[in-house]
């Protein structure tokens, strides 16, 4: 998700912190002011921000769920038109709704930085909520001495902080939900287990949820790939092992998701790689993550068919095709192309 001419208007800081020993909230610290920062550290925030929506496998666009006036939505959309002051006195109420959401220890602390600005080429305005969690480093000073610090945060290679980024789609008139877009940037995001640690930032705090148009998404991924498969200008044995690559990688990987970019880096040689994302994006399939929701392709999934001339066909299981089943091109009488075929199982029937 390139954020094309990003620029940053205002940001507020405050930190919250872990709850308490009885599971009670800690009162977050509130700053009394904007946040000043030279150009150069502004340049620098902004830069984290574009960095963190390029990187497609991290971030997911999502539907707003929750829109009263108390939700972060709401007020985000409250808050871009507020003069400076009442924009810090209302970013209070962000940071405490994250003190809210996080309702296990198991939840750190950290940062929570309100900013707003305009994005696009025709500018429009957003607003962003990042929780940046606190790390440790060392700070060198001009005598080649260092001193250690344990409060540093988004430093270039750290990936302790999620972003909610809401856009408008049009300059005035904002009307929730339909008339702004949401994406969050989480480096847990796409992990296997996803056992909350993204969830309660998106869900339970910004009030978003995973599209209900997920399984189309996800219909239009396989379709789409399949398609490039079989134009592809690489040999059929090549093609057996994409196949077998992109049934694998819906079917049998346990992730919660799937990922353009993903399936090219694992499944794809390289001088396939670009042409594949370009074919997915004229097809219009999203770059970023989309939940692996089978429901509309899973019939598809059940058997994988390789078919020959003169009505032959082979089908089974994706999986027992790929662990199986080996396929090569040789070189037939009269010089044509014939197939072999080996099983690695003995013949157990026939009708």
């Amino acid at each position: 998700m390139p954020l094309e001419n990003l620029k940053i208007r205002r940001i507020c800081l405050h930190e919250v912190y872990k709850r308490t020993d009885d599971r009670q909230i800690a009162a977050p610290t509130y700053s009394s002011g904007l946040l000043e920062l030279p150009q150069k550290a502004r340049d620098a925030f902004a830069s984290r921000v574009h960095s963190a929506f390029r990187n497609d496998a991290k971030c997911m666009a999502m539907s707003i769920k929750r829109f009263e006036p108390n939700d972060i939505a709401a007020r985000g959309a409250a808050i871009i038109l507020t003069e400076d002051a009442d924009f810090v006195q209302q970013s209070h109420a962000f940071a405490y709704k994250l003190a809210e959401a996080q309702t296990s220890r198991k939840y750190p602390g950290g940062l929570v930085v309100i900013f707003d600005g305009t994005v696009g080429r025709d500018p429009l305005p957003f607003y962003g909520v990042m929780k940046a969690e606190l790390h440790e480093g060392f700070v060198k000073q001009n005598d080649l001495q260092a001193t250690f610090v344990e409060t540093l945060f988004l430093t270039p290679k750290t990936k302790l902080y999620k972003i909610g980024l809401f856009i408008a789609t049009k300059y005035s008139d904002q009307v929730l939900p339909d008339d702004w877009t949401a994406t969050v940037y989480d480096n847990q995001l796409t992990s296997s287990d996803r056992d909350g640690s993204a969830i309660y930032f998106y869900g339970a705090y910004l009030g978003l949820e995973i599209p209900s148009n997920s399984a189309r998404q996800v219909k239009s991924f396989f379709d789409a790939s399949k398609e490039f498969i079989r134009s592809a200008s690489v040999s059929q044995e090549k093609k057996v092992d994409l196949y077998n690559g992109l049934y694998a990688y819906l079917k049998v990987d346990q992730a919660g998701t799937i990922q353009v970019g993903e399936f090219a880096e694992r499944f794809m040689p390289p001088e396939l790689q670009e042409n594949y994302r370009n074919h997915m994006r004229r097809e219009r399939v999203p770059a970023t993550v989309i939940s692996k929701d089978l429901t509309e392709c899973g019939a598809s999934l059940r058997i994988r068919k390789l078919r020959f001339a003169n009505r032959i066909t082979l089908s089974g299981p994706p999986e027992a095709i790929s662990d199986f089943v080996d396929v090569r091109q040789v070189e037939g009488e009269g010089g044509e192309t014939w197939t072999q075929i080996t099983i690695k199982s003995p013949l157990e029937g026939q009708e």
